[in-house]
């Protein structure tokens, strides 16, 4: 079996010279999987219509990447879509040909820039995690490339204003609150860093489109296990093929104008694909960070050191389910502000997201950058329990419990200091931050120190009345005695008794 490339393609007749050449009209900061499989995909859905006539030119922006691998496949790869929506089984396998170029920026930097003289170049859009709309402080004018997101953005649109060309829709998907507004203001402050003067921040204001976003799929990526199966049906071999569920949300939030430029580069409402154009995207947001993300980082600090793979397998543990589904009902649902009867559907709807029998979503991808997403998912709703209801919340105390035990890398030393053996799982994250736990980790006061990162949390978490001591009881439970009892005891008697009944 030969690997996937044009010819191969062509040859299948699953793609044309025509699609393999049209005009580049976005450019996307990431070539992960959920972009290829979130963006990249609506965009194919427009194209097979001809709602847009345009593929997407990706930007590599850190040094390593995925970019030469989509080169090898001459930018061709395949969506496969597994799940339940609705009630129906879907089970659908396409090919992807809306990618026309890509740019690795460290390699590259002239081509990179060169993206922005294209004057059919109309969308921007980008996922660079809950981390990366953030300023570096070692970036200047003369970085080529500069480390941070919104600076090599700047430079992009710099060179679109010096071209005298129009601007962009901007759209971002990363997981933060208001990130076309953070985004934005990124920008701005880089541009005076940069010592770029008025006239092109007031370019960046006038003649760009700032739109904040709420994006939901999951979307587990490459499926290891199950590829050479794929293969067969496909007919090639695909090393960029990417899983992901059926279910799609794409919530673009903006004033008037902003919307209905949305609804005409973008028109997927024409195709029935959930890209629903709003002037509030908050309600959304507060659902799915908080009933949908907020237990996938609980499942990938408690799951993975209970020694869980991936999500359908610690949901399949009655145990762990309980956890999670107690965790919904009794610490996120009475925090939030929306009606709750939507927010019990929200949260039905979830679990059997997290019951999909197709989808193997390793909890190790998502425990990628555990500390920033806990401090986005989690955190406020820990607070919120603090303060609104005078009570710190047991499971997402145990969660940042497990967090400080993975990140300061008991789980690797347990089983040669005597203590209690919970499987090894790898600190995923930033040298910086990485460091800054290791480095605490060899004190005796290693929980309150943690706690108090504020360049991780955002403020000392010490100071949250009795967190420091809930969190150290159960890091010391689990340095002792293992994290199975406190699982079980959070988990109610429900959880424990079908497990023993199977």
């Amino acid at each position: 079996m030969e690997k996937l490339n044009a010819a191969i393609a062509l040859e299948k007749q699953l793609t044309t010279q025509k699609a393999l050449s049209r005009p580049i009209k976005v450019i996307q900061f990431g070539e992960g999987n959920f972009l290829r499989a979130f963006v990249d995909w609506t965009i194919q859905q427009l194209n097979n219509h001809d709602l847009f006539d345009g593929n997407v030119a990706i930007v590599q922006p850190l040094p390593q990447g995925r970019v030469k691998d989509l080169e090898a496949q001459d930018r061709l790869y395949t969506v496969v879509l597994e799940g339940l929506l609705g009630g129906k089984e879907i089970r659908s396998r396409e090919l992807i040909d809306s990618v026309g170029k890509t740019v690795a920026v460290y390699d590259d930097w002239e081509g990179f820039l060169a993206l922005a003289d294209n004057p059919e170049a109309r969308v921007i859009v980008s996922n660079t995690t809950e981390a990366g709309i953030a300023l570096d402080d070692s970036d200047t004018v003369t970085s080529t490339p500069p480390k941070s997101y919104p600076a090599k953005l700047a430079h992009l649109l710099k060179r679109r204003y010096d071209k005298h060309l129009p601007g962009f829709l901007i759209i971002p998907c990363e997981l933060i609150a208001n990130n076309g507004v953070a985004l934005k203001h990124a920008l701005v402050q880089t541009a005076k860093r940069f010592g770029w003067g008025d006239d092109f921040v007031a370019w960046l204001d006038e003649e760009n489109t700032f739109v904040s976003t709420l994006v939901d799929r999951i979307v587990p990526g490459y499926p290891r296990d199950d590829a050479e199966a794929l293969w067969n049906e496909v007919g090639y071999e695909d090393d960029n093929l990417v899983k992901a569920e059926p279910f799609y949300l794409w919530v673009v939030a903006g004033d008037e104008a902003a919307q209905r430029t949305v609804q005409e580069v973008l028109p997927a409402q024409k195709l029935g694909i959930n890209l629903v154009t709003t002037d509030a995207v908050q309600p959304y947001r507060e659902r799915k960070v908080y009933l949908l993300n907020g237990p996938h980082t609980t499942l990938a600090q408690v799951a993975r050191l209970s020694g869980f793979r991936t999500v359908g397998s610690a949901m399949k543990d009655p145990v762990m389910r309980a956890f999670i589904k107690n965790e919904m009902q009794e610490e996120i649902i009475p925090v939030l502000s929306l009606p709750k009867e939507e927010l019990e559907t929200f949260a039905h709807q979830v679990v059997e997201r997290f019951d999909n029998p197709f989808i193997e979503h390793s909890l190790d991808s998502i425990g990628l950058n555990s500390a920033s997403k806990f401090a986005v998912r989690l955190l406020p709703l820990l607070k919120a329990n603090a303060e609104q209801r005078g009570v710190l919340p047991p499971r997402i105390v145990l969660a940042l419990a497990s967090l400080l035990y993975i990140y300061g890398g008991f789980s690797s030393r347990a089983a040669s200091s005597g203590e209690a053996s919970l499987p090894e799982v790898a600190v995923q994250d930033s040298a910086e931050v990485a460091a800054q736990f290791a480095k605490a980790a060899g004190n005796e006061s290693f929980v309150h120190d943690a706690l108090a990162f504020d360049s991780v949390w955002g403020s000392d978490l010490n100071e949250i009345a009795g967190l420091q001591e809930a969190v150290e009881a159960d890091f010391q439970e689990m340095r002792s005695h293992g994290i199975q009892a406190l699982v079980e005891r959070l988990a109610g008697p429900e959880g424990k008794s079908q497990r023993e009944e199977e």
